[in-house]
């Protein structure tokens, strides 16, 4: 097989042997494709890799082809360390939740569009929480956040609920301190969760971390660790 000049984005890029690396690229027309490169005697070139527009082609069979071009399409997108962290994030979470050679190109434009936001600096949480919620859904784990596990009580935001991940939201009548227990209100917000009130975001961020954590099996997010080192 060769491919020509595919749009894609780096998501990991490890050394190999003396002078090549293996680079994880996620295309949309080809979902997630792992490629032989020669290293660049560059400093930092896997580096300059990362969240920057590429036009790429390889060739070769089986389940490591032979990259055969790269080249930047337009500027890197981020410019600070924080922000590159959650770049690595968004990485880490396709890298784990989306299937190997699946194409979707609704994956690889929200990708896109959420590095954009991110670099601009405002309302991180809330566009990680969207990327989040969007992501899930484009990969078969949409989440309820409309209606009670009957599915047809709406949410109330005075009220408190217990979030099942594989049933959705039930009614409990008092509050307590465990992950999936949450405020309608929160609930509500994360509909739209670039809209999403600021006293809802720490609860939505605990709610999400809980959900991602058990569709993980609870394998760690490196780059979870090292953004609440940076952060705390």
């Amino acid at each position: 097989m060769r491919v020509q000049l595919q749009q894609a984005y780096c998501m990991h890029a490890r050394r190999y042997r003396e002078s090549s690396r293996i680079v994880e690229m996620l295309t949309p027309e080809h979902g997630l494709v792992s490629c032989l490169g020669h290293s660049s005697k560059k400093k930092n070139s896997s580096v300059d890799l990362l969240f920057t527009p590429l036009l790429i082609s390889w060739s070769g069979r089986g389940e490591l082809f032979t990259l055969t071009h790269v080249e930047s399409i337009s500027a890197k997108q981020f410019t600070t360390s924080e922000v590159s962290i959650m770049g690595m994030y968004l990485n880490e979470l396709i890298l784990k939740l989306v299937p190997k050679s699946s194409p979707s190109k609704e994956i690889f434009d929200l990708y896109g569009n959420v590095i954009r936001l991110l670099e601009k600096g405002d309302n991180q949480e809330k566009i990680l929480r969207l990327f989040e919620i969007e992501l899930l859904e484009l990969v078969g784990h949409g989440l309820s956040l409309d209606k009670e596990v009957d599915h047809e009580t709406p949410i109330h935001e005075d009220s408190f609920y217990r979030y099942d991940v594989g049933l959705g939201p039930a009614r409990i009548q008092h509050e307590n301190t465990a992950w999936n227990v949450i405020k309608g209100a929160t609930l509500i917000g994360l509909q739209s969760p670039l809209s999403m009130d600021a006293s809802c975001l720490s609860e939505a961020k605990r709610l999400m971390r809980g959900i991602i954590n058990w569709h993980l099996d609870s394998r760690p997010l490196h780059s979870r660790e090292i953004l609440q080192f940076m952060q705390a």
